[in-house]
């Protein structure tokens, strides 16, 4: 299961020409968020603020999350610029083979145009070609450097087409057209997915950690004044604070859990992918954590008041 994922991690990495080792960029990853977790638990500690060690965790995985993601985050940005340019280089590709020119021209022509990625791995093919690899090798080959299942079936398409005699410029002509129409698609559905969205995060980032942030206010509110104003045993305010300190933890960590819940609704709906949670759940926990710690202070604010 874990390796699988660092082989993917990997070739991202690769693939953005990373200046970093895998094993060393998640290193620096865990140690930069192994060091804001203690940081952020000290300064608890020496403020002697009433926040959760949860919280510390968070922030840790938080930090850990972003650096792990960044990476990630330019590797897929790199794939929709291929996506996006796909259909435009094989209509050129297309009209130049209409025209009279070989595939390696047409190839050339795209290699030197400015479709930003997609250049580049056009100009890898060619230098296969150009190396004795045959027009199927040199295809599968661009599909395999490219993480993108268009890319995959859009050269499938071709190779089987080429494999059958169909003529190759009117295959990626119909191919370019069929990009267009999914590319349009799927932009209409992170359209009509902007509501969706919208009420999850307000759900969960927002709504959610208020309610609770309010309920953990109230509760240490009761048992105080329950001590000052009640003649109770000590053993039974301990245990009443005990209690209240587990209800607290718990609260904290179904945010948490939450909010990972729906991040990866969030990928699913929005770009098809569960692993593209990884880019939604930093600002979704710490959006949901000061809402939380607001109401918390907001509430007991109010309360000390009365």
């Amino acid at each position: 299961m874990i390796m699988p994922l660092l082989k993917k991690y990997n070739e991202y990495l690769l693939s953005i020409n990373w200046k970093f080792p895998m094993m060393l960029w998640i290193l620096i990853a865990f140690a930069a968020g192994a060091g804001a977790a203690l940081f952020s638990y000290s300064t608890i500690a020496l403020m002697a603020m009433e926040i959760s060690p949860l919280l510390s965790l968070v922030i840790g995985f938080v930090v850990f999350d972003v650096i792990i993601s960044y990476p990630y985050l330019l590797a897929m940005k790199r794939i929709a610029v291929i996506e996006e340019n796909l259909p435009d280089a094989f209509k050129q590709i297309g009209d130049t083979l209409k025209a009279g020119g070989t595939f390696e021209y047409a190839l050339r022509g795209v290699s030197t145009a400015e479709y930003g990625a997609l250049s580049e791995e056009i100009d890898d093919m060619l230098r296969r070609l150009q190396e004795g690899e045959n027009l199927e090798n040199s295809l599968k080959g661009f599909a395999q450097d490219v993480d993108s299942k268009l890319v995959k079936r859009s050269v499938n398409i071709i190779i089987d087409s080429v494999k059958s005699g169909a003529g190759l410029a009117d295959v990626l002509d119909k191919i370019a057209d069929d990009i267009r129409a999914l590319y349009r698609i799927d932009q209409e559905r992170k359209s009509g997915t902007i509501m969706q969205v919208l009420f999850l995060v307000t759900a969960s980032a927002l709504v959610a950690p208020l309610i609770l942030g309010m309920v953990s206010a109230i509760l240490s509110f009761l048992i105080q004044a329950v001590a000052t104003g009640a003649d109770i045993s000590k053993k039974l305010l301990l245990e009443a604070i005990a209690t209240k300190n587990l209800i607290v933890t718990l609260m904290q960590a179904y945010v948490f859990i939450e909010v990972v819940a729906t991040s990866a609704m969030i990928a699913i709906m929005r770009e098809g992918k569960v692993t593209k949670a990884l880019i939604f759940m930093p600002i979704l926990l710490l959006i949901a954590y000061i809402v939380y710690y607001l109401a918390v202070y907001a509430v007991t604010a109010m309360l000390g008041e009365l």
